[in-house]
């Protein structure tokens, strides 16, 4: 019994040996900078960011800042909705506001939904569409 227990044992090391080697192997990536039309650095990522990541790092968003998807009543059709990706920002408590507009900051053009449509998947297309009118305005990932 003793010899089997041994044998096991040895099988485990040997695979807990294997597997911190291959992850000590792995490529480390380097880290991605979001850079503004300017040139200027204004964030930098260990990883691959999602759309959220940058579009909250491109527009400097605080922890009272919201953002997310609001329904665009001038681009309504019929019963469908359009719905656009929204930034409002907090008040700062007397310090000037970023905009001096009040109400939302369109960041993504409208997009018609239909009742009973997920709003996971609604959501994640007006990051995809926000984030390319980040790259069509110069922003770039480095």
């Amino acid at each position: 019994m003793s010899a089997r227990l041994a044998q096991f044992d040895s099988l485990l090391s040997r695979r807990r040996a294997a597997r911190t080697t291959t992850t000590t192997t792995l490529p480390v990536q380097a880290p991605r900078t979001l850079r503004d039309p300017w040139g200027e650095p204004v964030a930098e990522f260990s990883r691959f960011p999602s759309d959220l990541e940058l579009l909250k790092a491109a527009h400097r968003l605080q922890s009272d800042d919201w953002i997310g998807a609001l329904a665009d009543d001038g681009q309504s059709h019929r019963l469908n909705a359009a719905w656009r990706l929204a930034l409002l920002r907090a008040d700062r408590h007397g310090r000037a506001r970023v905009t001096r507009d009040v109400g939302p900051q369109w960041l993504s053009s409208p997009r018609v939904a239909r009742p009973g449509e997920r709003p996971a998947a609604l959501r994640r297309e007006l990051h995809a569409a926000a984030v390319q009118q980040l790259w069509l305005a110069g922003w770039k990932l480095v």
